[in-house]
């Protein structure tokens, strides 16, 4: 068991997370509003909603890992060095 956390790894695990986010969000403006598909064209843009809506959820839920992982190394930087010093003192043979 290790009691070390590395911070600057789990901000660069947030920060990556951030940035697909936002490449992924930034994506939907190159995605078509319509298509000539003949009588395929109805099937091809309920198959783009689809597909946009997806990536939309996809989006929160990408930024909202990334907050997450931020928020975990913010509240580990916080606590940490109180709460080792405690399993220290905890694990030491009497």
């Amino acid at each position: 068991m290790t009691l070390y956390v590395n911070h600057e790894s789990l901000n660069k695990i947030s920060q990556s997370l951030s940035n697909a986010g936002a490449d992924l969000d930034s994506a939907s403006a190159s995605a078509p509003a319509s298509v000539d598909g003949g009588w395929g064209t109805p099937a091809i843009m309920g198959i783009l909603a689809q597909l946009t809506d997806n990536t939309g959820q996809l989006v929160i839920a990408v930024k909202a890992v990334a907050d997450g992982v931020a928020s975990a190394s913010a509240s580990y930087l916080r606590h940490d060095e109180a709460g080792a010093e405690a399993l220290n003192a905890a694990m030491r043979p009497e």
